[in-house]
């Protein structure tokens, strides 16, 4: 017997989540499929996030809160103090969500992994799921792709849909550590040096009492080897004598959101629609946004009866004037200091020392987590806005 639902939701990451919550809040009958045995589970163990995400059922996986972070470049260091949001345990946080969804009506499989999408025409209409022996067949009125940009089966719209890939000059690997035995640091550390982290940065936060979580995020490197040479060599004090206890590898795309984002029965979020800030490679705060616009919309779409892709448009239309312009400055900003990525965090760090204030806006602005009046204080500063260029500082100015 061919299951059938409204909704059908594959991956269980945050966007993922969301939507479910959201769809089944509006009524929906909705199905999660999650490829892994436990949602919040083999994939991500920290994320750095904004305050403004943490509502009070998600507080219980706060495991630190970003007072202090110190940035290192090839030749400088800067500390800087603020309130920056906060470290969560992403095994825990997602876990709280899908108790979220569950309460609000979605049904939730784990251990199942989406393996094909039932075409019918140009129309999307089911998945196919199957894990050893068993497989299932479900139908549904819309499928939400939300399961993210690493590994096989993620990327439905993209892939199955689409026919493409992701442009792998711009796909940013990473490797994270969980550390035990740690000295006790609650700051945050960002160091931002090509020799570990080509295009990107490598990390160590605080994750509790004698815990820590060591990371490297690049383009073109073999995450494994880049992780273990950084902690080898850079000498991080509070992981002198620490060991990693687990690993969890990652895949962002850092190419932007795809031009296309929904078609014929399918809508995609989160990291399987590009939302990712390249110059940080955040995306938990798009994955909880757009998943939730994606739930609503998919259910507003049924109700109409129109499940095409201009049918879904106002998905499409409504997350890009939420954050379209913020991703193009994150692409914009990240293209710039990709050039002699080394002598520009040097002289920009330099050009914030004695600037609390704008210290404070370079850290909004490196997250993501605000944009609007950090980003045009940030690049005012003539000093700063030659090392980001005169091109790219008016460009990012531009955007609305």
């Amino acid at each position: 017997m061919v299951e059938r639902y409204d909704v059908v939701v594959a991956g269980g990451g945050p966007a993922g989540l969301a939507a479910a919550r959201g769809a089944a809040a509006e009524g929906g009958k909705v199905l999660l499929l999650e490829l892994q045995a436990q949602i919040g589970g083999q994939t991500q163990s920290a994320t750095w996030v904004p305050a403004d995400v943490i509502t009070h059922p998600l507080k219980e996986s706060i495991v630190a809160n970003m007072k202090e972070v110190r940035l290192h470049s090839r030749h400088k260091e800067l500390s800087i103090s603020g309130d920056f949001g906060a470290i969560v345990d992403r095994r825990l946080f997602d876990k709280l969500l899908a108790a979220e969804a569950v309460a609000s009506g979605a049904e939730l499989w784990v251990g199942s992994p989406v393996k094909e999408l039932l075409v019918s025409g140009d129309d999307v209409r089911g998945v196919h799921v199957e894990a050893g022996d068993w497989a299932e067949r479900i139908e549904s009125e819309l499928i939400i792709d939300a399961t993210g940009a690493r590994g096989e089966w993620s990327s439905l719209l993209l892939r199955k849909v689409l026919k493409r890939d992701w442009k792998r000059e711009l796909l940013a690997l990473s490797n994270e550590y969980l550390m035990v035995n740690v000295t006790n640091d609650q700051s945050a550390d960002l160091f931002f040096t090509s020799y570990f982290a080509p295009l990107g940065h490598a990390w160590v936060y605080p994750f509790g009492k004698r815990f820590a979580m060591a990371g490297v995020q690049g383009v073109r490197i073999h995450p494994d080897a880049a992780l273990d040479e950084f902690i080898g060599r850079r000498g991080v004090p509070r992981l002198e004598r620490a060991v990693p206890v687990a690993a969890f590898r990652g895949q962002l795309p850092l190419e932007g959101p795809l031009n296309q984002t929904c078609a014929n029965g399918i809508i995609a979020a989160g990291g399987a629609a590009g939302q990712i800030y390249a110059l940080s490679g955040q995306g938990l705060r798009y994955a909880l946004r757009c998943g939730e616009i994606a739930g609503k919309v998919a259910i507003d779409a049924i109700t109409e009866g129109d499940v095409s892709m201009g049918g879904l448009a106002d998905y499409e239309r409504q997350w890009r004037a939420e954050f379209d312009a913020e991703l193009r400055a994150g692409q914009l900003l990240h293209s710039s200091l990709s050039v002699s990525p080394d002598q520009r965090m040097d002289a920009l760090l330099g050009a914030l020392e004695d600037k609390p204030k704008l210290q404070q806006a370079f850290i909004d602005v490196f997250t993501g987590f605000r944009l609007k009046g950090p980003l045009e204080a940030l690049l005012k500063d003539e000093e700063i806005s030659r090392i980001f260029g005169r091109e790219t500082v008016e460009k990012t100015l531009a955007l609305k």
